[in-house]
């Protein structure tokens, strides 16, 4: 016994229990799919908690996007915070969709392998069996143990010739006392068999087109069982439901008819009964997690109204903030350009050594103010706000939260506007060349 029989050995001693109690490869098939998604309804029920609050989510991070716009490193970083906030992970829901997919694998082996993993026979042992039952003379060539042939062999077991089989078995050393034969019959449909696309070239048989059906039943189950998925993360009429990509809606039905045509017809029964099963289960996650997805509902409308205050009193502070600085003249650039305009402009940092004026009359060391470095791999630099004047919409909110601040700043502004008409034309009259010959003129 090598390291994957031991390995899949629950999977395989349970689908032969079904097999020997029911004596049906199909139904043997459908109560293995139940367990299996008895065993891992824990998991899914988790997975749907991480979907159904990502739903719920999906709002605040529309408004964080809203609130960032083209500012991507905020936005991710701001994202990851509200996310951590929250204990939310994206991907939480995602992981334990793809169980059943894992869980295709060792399922496929043993369909594909029957004597070796439900009857544990070795390669000697199966080859042996294979002569036993007249494989040869059946088939035409001798048999190896490639593609599908051990599930060829499995149907060629009956009643007749079990125990010759077991006798051939026994003689390579090997136990025999596991072997049974195995109802591939499942309604007319041998489940040993591949579906074919071209069902009609071996004749027109329930068999033949039942085999084409069960691809074309199992993607469409996967189609509707996605559409019931997407209902539940629903969970209420006002939500929107959330977008789907179509690349993520055809995989399912592509994947199903794939395995359908490729694999044995087999794999086809557990995929059915996986998407009829995962409804069943769908809904009854649903039923169980409506209290929690209305406390979370609750609570993210909750931390949508403290986030919509918290904003409305940032804006209210920053608009306060600009005010102030506009009723005080505290412009910092139209008070540096007034410096300059101003007579008598002192020219001592022009001065080098004897030479009174070695770096101009007009030299003025704070002409154009320093930028400081800032480290682009530090962190985010601080937003400055611009002393500009006030928007029409800071204006309303000052006005509704300080009447009297939003009068002084606007007849700051009038006066600002009065002042440039007058320092425009003193400053075509004068100029800082001219000042600094008035200047030296005086001192003469």
């Amino acid at each position: 016994m090598d390291i994957w029989q031991i390995l899949m050995t629950p999977f395989s001693w349970l689908l032969k229990l079904f097999c020997q109690v029911f004596d049906s490869y199909g139904i043997a098939l459908f109560l293995f799919t139940i367990v299996i998604k008895v065993v891992l309804f824990p998991l899914n029920l988790k997975g749907k908690k991480s979907m159904i609050k990502m739903n719920v989510l999906n709002a605040q991070v529309q408004e964080i996007q809203k609130r960032c716009g083209t500012d991507k490193e905020r936005y991710n970083r701001e994202v990851q915070q509200f996310y951590a906030d929250n204990n939310a992970n994206p991907m939480g829901g995602c992981g334990w969709s793809f169980i059943p997919l894992i869980i295709l694998y060792p399922l496929y082996a043993i369909i594909r392998r029957p004597l070796k993993y439900m009857m544990w026979l070795t390669e000697d042992a199966v080859k042996a069996v294979a002569n036993a039952v007249g494989w040869s003379a059946k088939m035409g060539s001798e048999f190896t143990i490639t593609g599908s042939n051990e599930l060829l062999l499995a149907p060629m077991l009956n009643t007749g010739n079990l125990e010759a089989a077991k006798a051939a078995a026994a003689a390579t050393g090997v136990s025999a006392a596991s072997m049974f034969i195995i109802n591939f019959d499942f309604f007319g449909i041998d489940l040993s068999k591949v579906p074919q696309l071209m069902f009609w070239k071996e004749g027109l048989s329930w068999g033949s087109i039942g085999l084409f059906l069960l691809p074309v039943i199992s993607a469409a189950l996967s189609v509707v069982t996605m559409l019931v998925t997407q209902k539940t993360n629903q969970m209420n009429k006002d939500q929107a439901p959330p977008k789907m990509n179509i690349s993520l809606i055809l995989m399912g039905p592509i994947m199903s008819l794939w395995i359908g045509f490729a694999l044995p017809a087999g794999m086809c029964i557990y995929w059915i009964a996986n998407s009829l099963l995962g409804m069943v289960q769908e809904v009854i996650c649903g039923r169980m997690l409506r209290k929690d997805y209305e406390a979370a509902q609750r609570e993210m409308e909750e931390q949508a109204k403290k986030a919509k205050e918290a904003e409305k009193e940032r804006r209210r502070a920053a608009a306060e903030k600009k005010a102030a600085a506009i009723a005080a003249g505290k412009d910092p650039k139209k008070a540096h350009q007034k410096k300059n305009k101003e007579p008598g402009v002192d020219l001592s940092a022009s001065r080098e050594g004897l030479r009174a004026y070695a770096r101009g009359r007009a030299y003025d060391p704070n002409r154009y103010p320093v930028t400081p470095y800032w480290d682009p791999d530090g962190p985010a630099k601080p937003v400055q706000e611009e002393s500009a004047e006030l928007t029409e919409e800071e204006k309303q909110i000052v006005s509704e939260s300080n009447p009297q601040l939003a009068a002084q700043a606007e007849a700051a502004e009038k006066a600002q506007e009065a002042a440039k008409p007058s320092e425009e034309s003193a400053g075509e009259d004068g100029g800082d060349y001219e000042e600094a010959y008035a200047e030296d003129e005086e001192e003469q």
